[in-house]
């Protein structure tokens, strides 16, 4: 019996991941970072906003790699090992961004840093 290998696109294993992974990592991460900073009032300190800059750099530089590599497959061009270190260094800017908010988050509930101080100093 004959049965034929499947045929599958050079886009295949690119477009399945990266919808969802950008949904997770941006849209569903900074609801529950909305919901902490309501809890803890996060946005009051200073970290928070180095946080902030830093996971959106990473993620924007992932994200933008992500739709290269898709544009790159799609057009049957296999990415280089340049656009994949590139995103690596994506991911690096969102590890430190999770410190940062971890960091920022330990001195909310530990109680080392309250909301008034900080405001105080910040301005």
């Amino acid at each position: 019996m004959y049965s034929p290998k499947p045929t599958t696109s050079p886009a295949t294993p690119s477009f399945p991941w990266s919808t969802p992974h950008l949904l997770a990592m941006g849209m569903l991460f900074f609801l529950a970072v909305l919901a902490l900073d309501k809890l803890f009032n996060l946005s009051g300190l200073r970290m928070f906003n180095v946080f902030f800059w830093t996971y959106n750099a990473g993620l924007a530089l992932t994200a933008a790699m992500m739709v290269l590599s898709g544009i790159l497959t799609v057009q049957g061009i296999t990415p280089s090992a340049a656009i994949a270190g590139i995103s690596g260094l994506g991911h690096i800017g969102l590890t430190a961004g999770l410190i940062l908010l971890f960091i920022t988050l330990g001195k909310r509930v530990s109680g080392k840093e309250t909301a008034e101080a900080e405001l105080t100093r910040a301005n």
